[in-house]
């Protein structure tokens, strides 16, 4: 039982909405999560011992998830738990308005990375963007220690992108995916409070992600479908399903590309 356990949590079996067709190991993300803890461990920032215990239990919930297929109601209570645990470290408090909108946004985005992780090169390549973007723009704004915490995010996405281009020998797994996306979360409301950027470039950047998942989301939704099961409904899945893997991931990054500079000229303009 143990071992059949532990098989199902190291593999990726496909299934209705996998793009693949052989098992494939889908312990790549803790690279990422040990990337993670390691650089908000090391920031001196007043807010790292909150933002890391929220980090630990997202990672012992993923985990569970893995190997026991936790109940929807559980993950969203532990979800709520860790997105409330990052805004009570907030450096300096916002209007009451902003925490409920917060709340549901970073619930939203850890599930949607996950939601997104279903082609080979994806969502790491978007990380990669999305991360690298905001360490830049921090690094020119004086905001080093956020930088810093970026290039070590972007480190280890580079490394995990070796492994999962197409065609992929490794997944980021649920484990991986949701706390892939918390770390983005983190990172731009962090950058947010810090002064490094507005609050527009990061939905600027990450618009290929949230876009696709909100969209498709709401459409299922609307046709009555059971919106919370896996489906190959995103426009990234159909986009693999009717050209391929490598030719839709091409055009993913093109608009990954258009986003970011879209964003870094908003940044030089003084508007984001």
């Amino acid at each position: 039982m143990l071992l059949s356990s532990l098989f199902e949590f190291a593999l990726d079996v496909p299934n209705q909405r996998s793009l693949h067709t052989v098992p494939v190991p889908r312990t790549g993300g803790w690279a990422v999560i040990v990337g993670a803890v390691s650089a908000l461990a090391a920031s001196p920032a007043s807010f790292a011992p909150l933002v890391v215990t929220a980090f630990l239990l997202l990672v012992v919930v993923s985990a569970l998830d893995d190997i026991r297929n936790l109940s929807v109601c559980i993950r969203l209570v532990v979800h709520i738990g860790v997105v409330s645990l990052l805004l009570a470290a907030l450096p300096r408090s916002l209007s009451w308005w902003w925490y409920p909108l917060l709340l549901v946004g970073g619930v939203w985005v850890i599930n949607l990375y996950n939601f997104m992780d279903g082609m080979d090169g994806f969502a790491g390549s978007m990380a990669f963007f999305g991360l690298t973007i905001l360490g830049l723009v921090s690094a020119w704004r004086g905001h080093i220690e956020l930088a810093g915490i970026c290039a070590v995010l972007v480190v280890c996405v580079l490394v995990f992108l070796r492994f999962n281009w197409p065609p992929a020998r490794i997944f980021l797994g649920d484990v991986g995916s949701t706390t892939l996306g918390f770390t983005v979360f983190s990172v731009g409301l962090f950058g947010w409070q810090q002064g490094a950027f507005g609050v527009v470039l990061p939905l600027i950047i990450f618009a290929p992600f949230w876009s696709d998942a909100t969209a498709t989301l709401l459409r299922r939704m609307l046709q009555g479908k059971r919106w919370w099961e896996g489906h190959r409904e995103h426009w990234y899945q159909r986009g693999a399903l009717r050209f391929g893997v490598r030719r839709t991931l091409l055009s993913e990054i093109i608009v990954m590309t258009l986003a970011s500079t879209l964003g870094l000229a908003l940044v030089a303009a003084g508007l984001a």
